[in-house]
């Protein structure tokens, strides 16, 4: 056995092994030691191997699926291995000491999941593929419990960004990718490879229709193909035909930002606290998820957008339209993870239940949506996407039974009246227990024990079992009874009557479990031919929940529809910051609505004021409101006119970063470099403390040459917010800069934050206010008081850290120093020369001792 168990291991390569022995998959040596801690469970040990004895654990194959769920969530990749053959079977071929043949039949890995129990419902399950050709770089990503495929090229500048959109449970690569958490996985990924997987998978001749992919996206695709194909070893897929994302048809976000921004989950990890938990009032599954995808890649395509918004409006503009919607949608079940698992050979009759129940509740939602009058271009066109199905749900309707159950083993989801040869199996089965109760009876009147009972196992099938004090009287050669086995308090016979019985019933039972699994079967081949229709189905019901649910979200928070308009300009009346005006008003207080206007004359806002001020909420705030006007939703605001953004930035804030040996200042300019690199005229750029991180000189430096860059070189609409009062000094040589203060105010030696932006320059930072707020000691804060006071007479002397700044030339005119070039290391240099592979022995002894006479020199 361990001879197969051996094979099988190398075979599932880092993976751990569930190896099926009877009702349990056991792992062993150090899969074993990982699976028992990540799981805490028991380790055990199992004979000797060359001496020592074999760790081992296992789980109850019934209850699999929540213990690969844990080891999931943690991290590992599983391979199943089945018996692929019966003990007869085994026996039959290799005689009584055979071994059964097991095989791995599939690989579970975080980003090929389908079970319900191992996916999370509000999130789409991606897995992604890098691909490389020559220059060129792509991303193919697939969720296979949804269908959905993407395929889009970018730049190796942009991967992250992409990455960071989809937000993938796995992403794998040809090989190790700088900066990419990637599994290297090597097999498909070809560019020639990939387009023939793509024509063999869709049975297409060209891929013209898929939009022409290039290389690097071929490359990606065919790295994806097969990577499904070998840890599904077979088993089918459910893959719609790729989309090409053009990565200029969305707002382009960087992780930094998304993190910053807290979209889909808060800075501590989770959904409680982000954006999409507070956007999201979706009543279906699928529409939670396309709702993330939509906050996570908002639209840049005025039109497109302007057709999302146009059906928000639709619902927001009548409650009962928009309850009506909601109320059949709440009762749609997820048919699109339904669908999924189906095509994959794992669904089971609940999954065909519904399907059955989404369909009809998506032609409900048709019929109910056709009564409108002058409905949306887009609604309108979703309508007959709902419908088409009607032979279908007819089919499911007769051939189900209202509820049917999770596992097809135990038969019963085929309706009554189906196939009435089903129905004579069943009232056989039927009669057969019966008859076998019956027996019972008979049995304990002519044996005169009200003991007796008839039971059923899967060892001795139906028999007769009397409690052992009674058996004496079985056991005579003239009872009629025949013993079987003999147990601490009771003793189990058969009779011919019951056999007889047993026998007729258990052949019913048997085949009416097979002609049910043949009608399932069958049934399920009339869902997976129909699959790309239902996909798009489902598609066309979770974007109308989504459209519903901003309405309903916008009518709760009393959000405005927003204009969007093709001028750079951000104008904002009353602008509001979702999640923090939630967590105010639970406290029972106000949150402070702000109004912004920004165009080409201020298109750069530097504003000051004391810490907890309000500045980072109010920069956030903005970009927020400019993201979700851009996925299509209502904005929180009273009014809103917004030109389109690209590119969205956001540093504010910062962590260090010890794993890649980055402190804060250094994530802090690292972030601000891909700012000043990647950001154009049309992006919306927040920055937040700029040179901070650093000694008072340098980092006024930065920040100073930052915001010159800014509004001279990059022209971005930009908000800039400081405790550099020094920067003010700038709105005096930079027409489009315009200055502008959080409000504090201290009432009787206490600081009040009134939490409003207001125009001009802060009149001083509130510093040691803000220390006294926080509970700093009064020694503390006295000291710090005379020690500013000092400062501040020194700087009335001398003009301060920024004196001298004015006479600077423009930021334009500057020329770009040249650096000092760096000195060649003679030993690195001679070390980097070296090829150790096509040294012989006596010039790696040689090489050497040049190493050492340069190291001496």
């Amino acid at each position: 056995m361990m001879a197969q168990y051996r094979a099988l291991k190398k075979e599932a390569g880092d993976a751990l092994l569930f190896y099926r022995m009877g009702d349990f998959f056991e792992l062993f040596f150090e899969d074993a030691r990982v699976a028992a801690a990540c799981l805490d469970i028991a380790l055990t040990r199992r004979g000797k191997e060359k001496g020592e004895e074999v760790p081992m654990c296992g789980v109850p194959v019934h209850a699999a699926e929540n213990y690969l769920a844990r080891l999931i969530r943690a991290g590992h990749r599983v391979a199943i291995a089945e018996q692929v053959e019966t003990p007869a079977e085994a026996k039959k071929r290799g005689g009584s000491k055979a071994l059964v043949e097991r095989a791995i039949i599939r690989m579970v890995t975080p980003g090929t999941l389908t079970e319900e129990n191992l996916l999370e419902s509000r999130a789409a399950n991606w897995l992604a593929a890098i691909g490389r050709a020559g220059e060129e770089w792509a991303i193919a990503a697939a969720d296979i419990s949804t269908g959905r495929f993407e395929l889009v090229a970018c730049g190796p500048g942009d991967l992250a960004a992409e990455l960071a959109r989809l937000d993938p449970a796995e992403v794998i690569a040809k090989e190790k990718v700088p900066g990419m958490d990637a599994v290297p996985t090597g097999e498909g990924f070809d560019s020639v490879a990939g387009e023939k997987a793509l024509k063999l998978r869709f049975g297409v001749r060209t891929l013209d229709g898929f939009g022409a992919p290039g290389r690097a996206e071929l490359c990606a695709a065919g790295g994806l193909l097969a990577y499904l194909g070998a840890t599904q070893k077979g088993a089918d897929t459910f893959l719609a035909p790729p989309r090409r994302i053009e990565r200029s048809a969305h707002m382009a976000i960087d992780p930094a930002t998304r993190e910053s921004l807290e979209i889909t989950s808060s800075q501590s990890g989770g959904l409680k606290g982000s954006l999409l938990e507070c956007v999201d009032r979706c009543v279906t599954a699928g529409g939670r998820r396309m709702l993330a995808q939509d906050l996570s890649a908002p639209l840049t395509d005025r039109a497109a957008i302007a057709a999302r918004l146009a059906m928000v409006q639709h619902f927001a503009d009548d409650q009962l339209r928009r309850d009506d919607v909601r109320r059949l949608l709440k009762a749609m079940p997820d048919i699109a993870r339904a669908l999924g698992r189906l095509v994959a050979g794992r669904g089971g009759p609940r999954d065909l239940g519904q399907l059955r129940d989404g369909l009809r509740e998506a032609r409900a939602l048709s019929a109910r949506l056709a009564e409108d009058a002058d409905l949306p271009e887009l609604l309108a066109s979703l309508l007959p996407r709902l419908t088409g199905h009607d032979a279908l749900i007819d089919e499911l309707e007769r051939a189900l039974v209202p509820s049917p159950p999770v596992e097809a083993a135990k038969g019963g989801y085929i309706a009554e009246g189906y196939d009435p040869e089903l129905d004579g199996l069943r009232d056989a089965a039927s009669g057969g227990k019966k008859a076998i109760a019956m027996l019972e009876t008979r049995y304990r009147k002519a044996t005169g024990i009200n003991a007796l009972k008839i039971r059923h196992n899967n060892v001795l099938g139906y028999h007769i079992e009397v409690p052992s004090r009674h058996a004496e009287a079985l056991m005579a050669e003239d009872s009629g009874f025949t013993h079987r086995q003999t147990m601490a308090s009771a003793v189990r016979f058969n009779s011919p009557d019951l056999h007889e019985e047993a026998t007729r019933l258990t052949d019913a039972a048997g085949q009416a479990l097979e002609r049910e699994a043949r009608h399932l079967d069958a049934l399920t081949r009339r869902v997976v031919e129909r699959a790309a229709a239902l996909a798009d189905s489902a598609d066309a019901a979770h974007r109308i929940d989504v459209a519903a649910g901003h309405a309903a979200r916008a009518v709760e928070g009393g959000w405005t529809l927003p204009a969007l308009v093709e001028d750079p300009c951000l104008e904002i009346e009353g602008g509001r910051h979702p999640v923090v005006e939630a967590a105010v008003e639970a406290t029972g207080e106000r949150f402070i609505a702000n109004d912004l206007e920004m165009g080409p004359n201020d298109r750069l806002w530097l504003i000051t004021g004391p810490n907890m001020g309000g500045k980072s909420t109010f920069l956030r705030q903005a970009a927020i409101i400019a993201l979700l006007a851009q996925a299509g939703s209502y904005v929180p605001a009273a009014s809103a006119r917004i030109g389109l953004v690209d590119r969205l930035f956001s540093r504010v804030g910062a962590a260090d970063n010890l794993a890649r040996g980055r402190s804060t200042f250094m994530v802090e300019m690292v972030e601000t470099a891909a700012i000043l690199s990647q950001a154009s005229r049309n992006s919306l750029v927040i920055l937040d403390e700029i040179g901070r991180g650093t000694s008072t000189y340098d980092g006024l430096a930065i920040a100073w040459a930052v915001v010159e860059a800014m509004h001279d070189d990059i022209k971005a609409r930009t908000l800039f917010a400081t405790h550099y009062h020094e920067l003010t000094r700038l709105a005096d040589r930079l027409d489009a800069l315009s200055l502008h203060h959080v409000r504090a105010r201290e009432y009787k030696g206490e600081l009040v934050l009134l939490h409003e932006v207001a125009d001009g320059p802060a009149d001083r930072s509130y510093g040691i206010a803000v220390a006294k707020l926080a509970g700093l000691a009064p020694k503390v804060l006295s000291r710090a008081r005379a020690v500013l006071e000092k400062l501040e007479e020194g700087r009335e002397a001398s003009g301060g850290i920024a004196a001298g700044l004015d006479a600077l030339p423009l930021f334009a005119a500057m020329p770009v120093a040249a650096e000092e070039p760096e000195k060649g290391d003679p030993l690195a240099k001679a070390l980097s020369d070296i090829d150790p592979d096509a040294l012989s022995p006596r010039e790696a002894l040689d090489a050497l001792y040049r190493l050492k006479q340069l190291a001496d020199d």
